[in-house]
């Protein structure tokens, strides 16, 4: 099993009702119904192939949209407006719905609402100005989503989606 990753092997489970993934080292195929593993409760699951025994991480995505990874800086500010930011982050990724990024100063709460102000690494530097609402918080890593109503951003849609 590597050390250095998450996982060996990502699954994408959304809207599927049978799930496949194959053995990094002998590429010997499993079916999982995904009935069996819609309660993971922890994104990596252990699993041993029953052909070599290689033992390795098998990652259950329910995620409805594609996650980009990033590593872009931005600024956090209070939601009620102030010129002032609370901090810097560093966004690790961002879907058409989120976004993930690290803050070594959590003091705040599930449901607390920011403003999020960055700049994509696109050709066009686009700049983002998004209101966030944090879901979750594991050390200082935090994942939020969006609570825009402006509907579909395309310049976010076009740098997330693959080419």
């Amino acid at each position: 099993m590597s050390d250095d990753k998450i996982s060996d092997v990502e699954v994408f489970v959304h809207n599927k009702m049978v799930v496949s993934f194959a053995c990094p080292q002998c590429k010997l195929e499993k079916e999982v119904a995904v009935e069996r593993i819609k309660d993971v409760y922890h994104w990596n699951v252990n699993a041993t192939c029953r052909r070599c025994s290689y033992k390795f991480k098998v990652s259950f995505n329910f995620r409805k949209y594609y996650r980009k990874e990033t590593y872009i800086h931005g600024l956090l500010f209070d939601s009620s407006g102030s010129i002032n930011p609370v901090g810097d982050v560093i966004i690790t990724d961002i879907s058409l719905t989120g976004i993930g990024f690290e803050y070594n100063k959590c003091n705040f709460n599930i449901g607390s609402m920011f403003i999020l102000r960055f700049i994509l690494d696109d050709d066009e530097r686009s700049r983002m100005e998004k209101k966030i609402s944090i879901e979750s918080i594991r050390g200082s890593k935090v994942g939020a989503l969006f609570q825009d109503e402006g509907g579909f951003d395309r310049a976010l849609g076009k740098y997330i989606l693959p080419k």
